[in-house]
């Protein structure tokens, strides 16, 4: 086994992977760097990528470094400004980009595997790297799952990575050094490429041991501990603002920084994830009567409706989406942050289960005089687009036919419905918005994929039935949930699946975009697709007792026990990723 010598300043998780691995290896600064002798090793790795900017080496360094170079011996350099020829530009941020291997045989990779270096830097030298194989390439949206299919000759043509230079110095562009801390992706990828940066150093096939992964995934964990991970995640992520008093965030982004593995949050708040986080503490007070759940619920359910409700004016009643989006409605959004609160009014026999009841139908009502002819809303209102002259206009025109835009709008409906209002038209409203998108089901218009919108009609249909008893609508019911189950994964999951890739969100650059690149792939949606399921299983096997209901419901089930995250992060800890 060679001799390594191995310099940075911060520590990292490749810092510590390779002083486990040699066991012949001396630890330097940048600093000391320049005070040791090239001749006395092997090997040289120079880690820069857990720095604030790519390491520019002092000259004693720099001198020790090239002449690792002119000896011929193994070198490699992560996130340095300079080697050889080449100096540093600016970092380029990337956020939508992946990496491809083009390596051949320098690790057992397949051409056009892929590589997600989450929210990287990557280094664009000047200057000409000598005799220069590329190992990794990185490119934007490429719209494939594990492995692009592109020719080699395509995938030549991205933004060098990793490559090899004169056969013994290998130049890492981008920040490797905190693999681990930053979740790269796929893990299986990622440590077969840096085992063999190991071994090349190395010279020899030694072993290799990886850190525990930050995320696991453990099946079969009880519901009990599910639930409470789940609850607690919202308040241990700060997710919770003063205790919902002042709504709920969003969200975490998906920019995961490989510097240190922080990641990115939104501090919007919107309306559905309020009132949606909401409902998930008072049913911890419904079914396990824990007061601080129902205190958190009642804050939640309070700030809906006091701080993102219109309460007079031609708006009267408007949910607002969120406190940026102060003047636009998304009714299927609305529907979901004032969902809880119509369930409480159907559930909770409490005397204040009814506390926010006349703020929900208030809510309903605008969304009923903003609805078309046929039972469906537009994806959207403006406040600045509309009049009373315009409101009119949806009134006698069409609405959009998407499980995305109406199918939990048109549930919420038949929430208050069956919670006793009665005088409002909102079964007719319900019932005529649904017959209008089962009868041209599937063709439905598509948002994300086939699979989401199939999946959103569950709950609404289920209640449809519950309301009117009618055999066609339980057929309508049966129609869509057997759909589903041609798409239903091992796990429990529902895959994403779009037949003819229709969805208007399919390949999307730049925007929002759907997670199926192409039909087959074993990839679940836990934002539009399986979280809707669970619910909507439940309410079907509520208004028609056939127990096949109950095992879609246990699959799915399953499937998110699975999915949950376990972490010792408390920031990831007891939640649910987006893709799974």
């Amino acid at each position: 086994m060679n001799k390594l010598l191995l310099a940075f300043d911060t520590p990292s998780d490749l810092s510590a992977l390779l002083l486990g691995a040699f066991s012949d290896a001396r630890q330097v600064s940048f600093a000391e760097l320049g005070r040791e002798d090239a001749e006395n090793y092997d090997a040289l790795a120079v880690l820069g990528g857990a720095e604030d900017m790519p390491v520019i080496l002092g000259g004693r360094a720099r001198i020790v470094l090239e002449r690792f170079r002119e000896l011929g011996k193994p070198v490699f350099v992560e996130y340095i400004a300079s080697v050889g020829e080449l100096y540093a530009g600016d970092p380029k941020r990337l956020s939508h980009h992946r990496m491809a291997y083009v390596g051949g045989d320098f690790a057992q990779l397949a051409c056009g595997d892929l590589f997600d270096p989450h929210y990287n830097e990557l280094i664009p030298y000047y200057g000409s790297a000598e005799n220069a194989v590329p190992i990794l390439t990185c490119h934007p949206y490429l719209n494939a799952h594990d492995r692009c299919e592109l020719p080699p000759e395509e995938l030549l043509k991205g933004e060098s990575a990793l490559w090899i230079t004169n056969d013994s110095t290998l130049i890492c562009a981008f920040r490797l050094a905190n693999f681990n801390l930053a979740r790269l992706a796929p893990v299986a990828n990622w440590q077969t490429l840096i085992k063999h940066i190991v071994r090349w150093l190395a010279g020899t096939g030694i072993e290799v041991e990886f850190p525990r992964p930050i995320c696991r995934h453990v099946p079969d964990t009880p519901d009990s501990e599910v639930i409470a991970a789940g609850l607690r995640w919202f308040r241990e992520a700060g997710m919770l603002i003063n205790g919902g008093a002042d709504g709920v965030r969003e969200g975490f982004l998906h920019h995961i920084d490989a510097k240190d593995g922080k990641q990115l949050r939104t501090n919007q708040v919107r309306a559905d994830c309020t009132g949606e986080v909401g409902g998930a503490f008072l049913f911890d007070w419904l079914l396990r009567g824990n007061r601080e759940s129902k205190r958190i619920a009642d804050a939640c359910e309070d700030y809906v409706f006091d701080c993102l409700q219109v309460k007079d004016g031609v708006f009267a009643g408007m949910v607002r989406w969120s406190e940026s989006a102060w003047r636009v409605c998304y009714q299927d959004d609305v529907a979901r942050a004032i969902m809880p609160t119509l369930m409480r009014a159907l559930l909770d026999r409490h005397a204040d289960g009814r506390r926010r009841f006349a703020d929900a139908c208030h809510a309903l009502d605008f969304l009923v005089a903003t609805t078309g002819s046929d039972g469906l809303r537009v994806p959207r209102t403006d406040c600045w687009q509309l009049d009373e002259a315009g409101m009119e206009a949806l009134r006698n025109s069409g609405g959009h036919r998407s499980a995305h835009y109406n199918a939990w709008y048109l549930a919420a409906l038949l929430f208050a419905h069956l919670a006793g209002e009665t005088r409002r038209g909102y079964l007719e409203v319900a019932e005529k918005g649904l017959q209008t998108l089962m009868s041209v089901y599937p063709d439905i218009i598509r948002i994300q994929t086939q699979t989401q919108e199939t999946a959103r009609l569950v709950l609404p249909l289920a209640l449809l039935y519950k309301a009117t008893g009618k055999p066609n609508h339980l057929e309508m019911l049966h129609r869509v949930c057997a759909d589903l189950e041609k798409w239903r994964h091992p796990s429990g999951g529902i895959l994403e699946w779009d037949e003819d890739y229709r969805g208007t969100s399919y390949g999307v650059q730049g925007g929002e975009c759907g997670l199926l690149a192409r039909n087959g792939d074993p990839v679940c949606d836990n934002l539009y697709t399986n979280n809707w399921l669970l619910v909507g299983y439940a309410w079907a096997l509520h208004a028609t007792g056939d127990p096949v209901f109950a095992k879609c419901w246990d699959k799915t089930a399953a499937y998110l026990r699975l999915a949950q995250i376990h972490s010792a992060d408390r920031n990831l800890d007891g939640g649910w990723t987006r893709a799974f």
